[in-house]
């Protein structure tokens, strides 16, 4: 094989050898898309690695013991009814509290699996749905590969990685994208359209993000003008939520107080400008990427379908980051960062911020590929963040589970006000739980032995040293 080389003076042939020609077609064969395939495959295999390494040490915690103690209490005195429908912080968590309570029945309290694994598959379910976002819509296929595989382990939204509970949030953005995908089509209403407004149901009865969920899918659909799409995507899950809201809502107002929503406007910039810093790992670049993703939504070059879409999913991160301050700014600004709202937002942004970093090649080819090696490296904090805040976690909610041991094991429980709040954050196992607890073998008992185990147990119950 020969090529021509170009010169001022002449132009000669120039034979290339046999490791120049092989280096050429395997350069060719990785930059396929069938090799980005196959390199997010991989990247899946070794996330469910490392899921089982982060997941291996966790235990009920927090809102979990809400589900388990408290709503089975509820469940009991008031009925399946008001198990189902009774609002937690704002959310209504009708199908999250129906999978714990499947998974309490069928495996019980003895490991933490049945119940962190659905809100895995949940996560994985929705990287694999933005991955067809943004192939469908221009993305490359190798910045595809290395935007899910990053969010695969996306360390800034680790809580609802190693936090069971938040199937709630997990559930309702899978919804969100499922319909998401079924309503990208032109033409008029067909099966997808109401397969859409179906499975979004779940999501609404998942978790308090419904409406948040609802203005994007209402952005997409009346940029496009499709009239009858929009009615059959949202009547359904909007009456289904007044009902809810009406119904319920005003029998259990949230506690959280007001705040200064004069704060509101710093509240979605620190949210927003927090996600961005998470999708690129690296100071200062969060701020780049974010002009460059809202740039590239609000260009013309693309298409109307496509930046429909890219329109859509900014405005609905910038809504939710809106009404989360407005019920949440009580809570400081700072909550605005909290993982769990990260999560949400890095995923939903993700097929922009894709389709941002291929426009790179438009300042040269260089650049872009300094990009790709960006997104490499931010998958690699990511990684590291989502272990170092899992094994945190792990320790703090064994922290927690051993003091309840030492209290099981103590014989003390019987002696304390058996609604004692023995922790701030998980304030559902009461010393009047613990007994159910260690039945339903959630919890071991330890017999306390040094001092310090004694005054552990002092402290927690409220009680003299024995």
């Amino acid at each position: 094989m020969t090529t021509m080389l170009t010169t001022g003076v002449e132009t000669a042939p120039v034979t290339m050898t046999p490791i120049e020609r092989q280096a050429r077609r395997g350069a060719a064969l990785l930059r396929s898309p069938n090799a980005a395939r196959v390199a997010f495959a991989a990247a899946l295999v070794a996330a469910i690695g490392v899921y089982y390494f982060i997941g291996r040490h966790q235990s009920f915690t927090r809102d979990d013991w809400a589900s388990l103690i408290s709503r089975q209490s509820a469940r009991r005195q008031f009925g399946l009814n008001d198990f189902l429908n009774r609002p937690q912080d704002g959310h209504w968590l009708a199908v999250p509290e129906l999978l714990y309570l499947a998974a309490r029945n069928v495996f019980g309290l003895g490991s933490y699996w049945p119940f962190l694994i659905p809100t895995l598959v949940a996560h994985v379910a929705t990287v694999l749905l933005i991955r067809v976002l943004c192939l469908r819509h221009g993305v490359s296929a190798w910045t595809t590969t290395l935007v899910c595989s990053m969010l695969l382990v996306f360390g800034s939204g680790w809580q609802n990685l190693v936090f069971a509970i938040q199937i709630s949030f997990n559930l309702t953005l899978l919804a969100f994208f499922a319909q998401l995908v079924l309503v990208d089509h032109d033409g008029p209403v067909d099966r997808r359209d109401y397969l859409g407004a179906f499975l979004v149901l779940f999501g609404v009865m998942s978790s308090g993000f419904g409406p948040i969920f609802m203005v994007g899918i209402f952005v997409v659909l009346a940029l496009r003008q499709r009239w009858k799409a929009l009615v059959v995507a949202l009547v359904p899950q909007v009456v289904l939520y007044a009902w809810w809201y009406l119904t319920w809502v005003s029998r259990y107002p949230g506690g959280v107080p007001a705040g200064n929503r004069s704060q509101l406007p710093s509240f979605v910039a620190i949210g927003v400008s927090s996600t961005f810093d998470g999708l690129t790992a690296f100071p200062g670049l969060g701020a780049i990427a974010m002009v460059a993703t809202l740039t590239v939504a609000l260009s013309r070059r693309f298409g109307w379908r496509r930046q429909s879409m890219m329109i859509a999913l900014i405005a609905t991160v910038v809504v939710m980051f809106s009404l989360v301050g407005f019920e949440r700014l009580g809570l400081g600004l700072h909550f605005a960062a909290e993982s769990r709202y990260l999560y949400v937002a890095g995923l939903v942004v993700a097929p922009a911020f894709g389709l941002a970093v291929d426009q790179l090649v438009r300042i040269a080819r260089e650049v872009r590929w300094a990009g790709l090696v960006v997104l490499c490296a931010a998958a690699g904090v990511n990684l590291s963040v989502l272990l170092e805040a899992a094994n945190r976690w792990a320790t703090e909610t064994a922290t927690e589970r051993h003091t309840f041991e030492l209290i099981a094991g103590s014989g003390l429980a019987a002696q304390a006000d058996p609604h004692r709040t023995i922790f701030t954050d998980s304030p559902d196992v009461t010393p009047g739980a613990i007994a159910d607890l260690v039945a339903r073998g959630a919890l071991h008992p330890i017999t306390p032995v040094t001092p310090a185990d004694k005054q552990t147990v002092s402290d927690a119950l409220g009680l003299p040293v024995p």
